[in-house]
């Protein structure tokens, strides 16, 4: 049993060894995960485990390269102008066959400007007011995370999961209701983009704050009561005018009555005589 085992090793090693063990060869790009800052440039080394590579390099478009350094198992390439994610290949030939391997490089653009409006600036309480977050030309967004503040505390977060591709400009809308422990109450937005695990980075940056006035209708005892006998005396006036109004008809009628009698009793005994 012992030698069976010997021997399988022994046949491994020598496959490994043979040209024929050529076809087992690998190609490795690093890094794995590249992340490059738009308009930045960017290493990218390629190598095989090879013993003889016949050949190797590097495609891409739309990228500028460039061969700067190259061993027998390596080669390393300096890439610039990078605008947008983009796809990287990387091929060895060895023993007439060629093997690639690709990785995807992403681009970003750090938030440098959060700018935050606040609608109206001063309210009463109990009504409605707005909280708008603006994070112009960032990339990318499914990376990046906006949350609205009250001083300290957190109010909103958000996250952009899946947005279009072509989309650069992050926008995050909160309606709040203003309460009397509002006023005076500084609002900011804070921006992050965390690259992780890409890269080891969280870029973020944060809004000039804003102040919102509240107003509360307010009533003293004093103006409470004036009002109060205000509308007290107003009331006791129409009253007494609708008194004397009725008053002064019934008096009228009754008077008017009176005269009516007396005329026609005069009008008969005229007759009568």
């Amino acid at each position: 049993m012992l030698l069976f085992s010997t021997w399988v090793l022994m046949a491994f090693l020598s496959l490994l060894s043979s040209p024929a063990g050529e076809e087992l060869f690998e190609v490795r790009m690093w890094p794995e995960w590249p992340v490059v800052e738009a308009g930045k440039d960017l290493w990218i080394n390629c190598s095989t485990n090879c013993t003889s590579p016949q050949g190797g390099g590097i495609e891409t478009r739309n990228i500028k390269m460039t061969t700067m350094r190259e061993g027998t198992h390596w080669k390393a390439f300096h890439l610039s102008n990078f605008s947008e994610n983009t796809n990287i290949f990387c091929y060895f030939i060895c023993s007439d066959i060629q093997k690639r391997k690709s990785v995807s490089v992403i681009v970003y653009r750090p938030p440098q400007q959060v700018t935050l409006s606040l609608q109206p600036s001063w309210v009463i309480v109990g009504k409605n007011f707005t909280l708008t977050c603006h994070v112009p030309n960032v990339v990318p967004l499914e990376n990046l995370t906006l949350t609205l503040l009250q001083g300290t505390e957190k109010l909103y977060r958000q996250t952009f999961v899946t947005v279009p591709t072509a989309l650069q400009d992050a926008w995050l809308t909160l309606n709040v209701t203003a309460r009397r422990e509002d006023s005076k109450s500084n609002f900011s937005c804070h921006a992050e983009l965390d690259l992780r695990p890409h890269r080891e980075q969280l870029f973020s940056a944060t809004s000039e704050p804003k102040m919102l006035e509240i107003f509360e209708p307010s009533w003293n005892n004093q103006m409470l009561v004036t009002i109060i006998i205000t509308i007290l005396l107003l009331l006791v006036f129409v009253i007494s005018v609708c008194l004397c109004f009725a008053y002064g008809q019934h008096w009228r009628q009754h008077r008017t009555g009176g005269y009516g009698v007396l005329a026609a009793w005069r009008n008969y005994r005229i007759r009568g005589l």
